[in-house]
């Protein structure tokens, strides 16, 4: 039997026991609590390994005395190996994934023994998010309803995607998964049966463009698309900034039109 399926048939066999135990240990005898008084504080989330003791994530460094030594006290495993002891890695696998899981900072994000937030976050969202990413970006004069009223996990996955920017689906399907009437009726086209494409062809102001001959008149010259440089896709981003903009539907610039066609 593999050590890990021993572990948790153990675990489940002594968890009353072992629950009651740590309990009454913690609050009289544990000798970690006389410092870190924090875990004792009621708190909103608490980290399950709590009820199995501080030895189940934390061990002593040989040699060392704590807490009189500095480094005394070390993981039993290097982050993030110690989290997918009880957290399926396989759910942090993908081909777009957020920075911080990437690189193994859990604790960048969550408090690995309780919080007053839940999840263990060390925030609620978006304050969290703001710790790495710039919050004026997301706070000028019209902010996105879904950033100000539910949060930025609303349209992004928090750690790991099949799309970019850690969308849970492509940038068109998750707008109109509220933006519903875009998908099918007329969008910035007064024209009946025309609608701007909202995907499926490039966006002309991400396009290079190169002078080439003009095949019927060789002494001009035109303007085509680079064959070896294509733009990004167009999508509802092209447009319109998701997070928040000066302008009105949080376009990205007063003259938007402008990037693309000229008149």
């Amino acid at each position: 039997m593999k050590p890990f399926k021993l572990l948790i048939i153990l675990t489940f066999l002594l968890l009353p026991f072992g629950f009651l135990t740590f309990q009454a240990y913690s609050a009289a005898e544990n000798p970690c609590l006389t410092c870190h008084v924090d875990l004792k504080e009621p708190a909103k989330s608490v980290h399950a390994p709590l009820s199995m003791g501080c030895e189940t994530c934390h061990m002593t460094v040989q040699g060392k005395e704590h807490p009189q030594q500095k480094d005394s006290i070390k993981l039993t495993q290097d982050m993030p190996k110690l989290c997918y002891g009880c957290h399926d890695e396989s759910k942090f696998k993908g081909q777009v994934v957020h920075s911080p899981v990437a690189l193994g900072m859990c604790r960048g994000c969550h408090n690995p023994h309780n919080s007053k937030f839940s999840k263990l976050l060390i925030s609620d969202s978006p304050d969290l998010c703001y710790i790495c990413h710039d919050k004026t970006r997301f706070t000028k004069k019209n902010v996105h309803l879904a950033i100000s009223s539910v949060g930025c996990s609303f349209c992004h996955s928090v750690h790991v995607s099949n799309s970019p920017f850690l969308l849970p689906k492509p940038i068109k399907d998750v707008c109109i998964s509220c933006h519903v009437a875009k998908a099918k009726g007329p969008h910035v086209v007064a024209i009946p049966g025309k609608n701007h494409p909202l995907s499926g062809v490039i966006d002309p102001s991400t396009q290079k463009w190169i002078k080439v001959p003009d095949p019927k008149n060789p002494k001009r010259q035109i303007e085509i698309p680079d064959p070896n440089v294509l733009g990004k896709e167009m999508s509802c981003a092209s447009c319109h900034d998701p997070h928040s903009s000066n302008y009105k539907t949080l376009l990205t610039a007063e003259r938007i039109c402008l990037k693309c066609h000229k008149y």
